[in-house]
Order: structure tokens, then C-alpha cells, then sequence
């Protein structure tokens, strides 16, 4: 027999059980249950109470606790960062400055005595010659009177740091460039003249005037004819040549004049 008989036959049998249960159920008909007196089951059921559940409330926007909403105190926290970083640049860059401005000179192995002797002091005299050129130039721009008094001392100032003089770490600016003109043949009257102004218009409560600037122009003016020639240089100029002296000929002796002892016995 083959396997395809075989499921043939099995799906036969199959089939004719399905069709003698149907005709059992239909022959025997509905089926009741019988109840049973005497059996009685008890069973105690726990009663659930249901909770009432609570009622649900908007919530009111977030608040601080200073009563601002949660947006405003975060805006008030950003500007006062941006505050901060602000105020942190400005630090920055016055330090910068007053640093840059208090910076010692850098030393070096010469002599602070022989600082305005040499060739370094011949290099300083183009320097503070362009310096009161720009010091001319900054008291005639259109400022008020005090900044131009103010510009033109500074413009010395920078003159002075760029001469290429060695400045002591004791001196201050001002002094360095005090000492720096007096070494040439700048008047030192001008050169106090200006430097009162410059102090005046910078320290004191009183204010400069037009003809306070006239008078800073004046005191430029007379600087700038005296910074062509080193101080020193004049007074070696000046100093008597003990050479030309020493080189001096013999004058000549008178006629008929006898030259020693030995003529005066020969004439006797």
C-alpha cells in the first residue's frame, strides 16, 4: 500500500467519526445540568471600595522665588553674563595697558653713567628731532587745549623711549625725557616751561587755554632749534687747543740784538 492510500483511508476514518459524532449529538439532544441538594459552598468575597480619585488642577506657570517667570530670570542671567564677559575685556585690555605702560626697560651690560655718552647719544638726536615735529603737529590739531598740551608731551615721550638710549628703571618717562633734551643744546627753561603745561593740563584743576597752547607751541619751537647739537659737543668746541699754543714759532729776534754771553764779550 502506498503512503497515498494510506491518507486517503486516514482522511476516510477521519471524516466518518466527524459524521457519527454529529449524528450522536442530534440523536441525543440539549444536555441540562442537575443540580444537587445538600452541597452548598460558602465563599466570602472581599468588598473593594473604589478610592475617590483626586480632581486634576492646571498648574500655574513656573515661578521663581522672587515671583518673576522662569523665562525673565534666564534672560536676567544671560544679560548679566554678557555683562561680565564685557566687563572682563575692559579689565583685560587696562591691564594690558598699564602694564605695557610700567614695563621696565629691558638691562643690558651698560653703564647707566654713560648713558648719554657716544654714539648712542648722537643715535638720539634724529629721534628727538622727529619727536617735536610730531609734537608740533599734535598741538595744532582741532582738540581741546589740555589734550593738544597732553599729545605733545607724549608725543617727546615716545621720541624718547625709541632714541635708543638705555633709560634707568628708576626714571620715570617724563624724567627720561627731561634728561634726554637737557644733554643737547635745548634750553632747559623751555624745556621746564612745557613740561609745567603738560603737568598742568594733566594733574591740575586748572584749565588750559588758547594761549596756555601758545605758549607750549613757542617752548616746541625753541626745543626743536636747540636738539641739532649734543651739549657736550659745545663745550669741547669751546675749550681752548693747548696743541696751538705749544706749536707756536719762536719770535724772531730784534736786529743788532746779541744772542748770548759769548756776543757780548766779543763786542767788549
Amino acid at each position: 500500500m502506498t503512503s497515498t492510500q494510506r491518507a486517503r483511508r486516514a482522511a476516510l476514518v477521519a471524516t466518518a467519526l466527524v459524521v457519527v459524532a454529529v449524528l450522536g449529538a442530534a440523536v441525543a439532544g440539549p444536555w441540562h445540568p442537575v443540580a444537587r441538594t445538600g452541597w452548598l459552598f460558602t465563599i466570602n468575597v472581599p468588598q473593594i471600595t473604589e478610592q475617590p480619585r483626586p480632581t486634576e488642577t492646571a498648574l500655574p506657570p513656573h515661578e521663581s522665588s522672587t515671583g518673576a517667570p522662569s523665562w525673565a530670570v534666564g534672560l536676567a542671567i544671560f544679560v548679566a553674563l554678557v555683562l561680565l564677559g564685557l566687563l572682563g575685556a575692559l579689565a583685560a585690555r587696562a591691564m594690558r595697558r598699564w602694564l605695557d605702560e610700567h614695563r621696565p626697560p629691558e638691562q643690558d651690560g651698560a653703564d647707566p653713567g654713560e648713558a648719554f655718552l657716544g654714539d648712542v647719544a648722537d643715535l638720539a638726536l634724529p629721534a628727538l628731532a622727529q619727536g617735536l615735529r610730531d609734537a608740533a603737529v599734535a598741538i595744532d590739531r582741532d582738540v581741546p587745549p589740555g589734550d593738544a598740551v597732553i599729545a605733545a608731551w607724549i608725543a617727546l615721550e615716545a621720541a624718547a623711549e625709541r632714541s635708543g638710549v638705555l633709560r634707568e628703571p628708576s626714571q620715570t618717562a617724563t624724567e627720561f625725557t627731561v634728561g634726554l633734551l637737557d644733554e643737547t643744546e635745548a634750553d632747559p627753561a623751555q624745556t621746564r616751561a612745557l613740561l609745567d603745561l603738560y603737568l598742568a593740563a594733566r594733574f591740575s584743576e586748572h584749565r588750559v587755554t588758547d594761549a596756555d597752547v601758545a605758549r607750549a607751541r613757542a617752548a616746541l619751537g625753541a626745543l626743536a632749534d636747540g636738539v641739532r647739537h649734543l651739549r657736550h659737543d659745545h663745550r669741547e668746541s669751546d675749550e681752548p687747543d693747548e696743541s696751538d699754543e705749544s706749536d707756536e714759532p719762536d719770535e724772531p729776534d730784534e736786529p743788532g740784538r746779541p744772542d748770548g754771553p759769548g756776543a757780548t764779550g766779543g763786542a767788549s
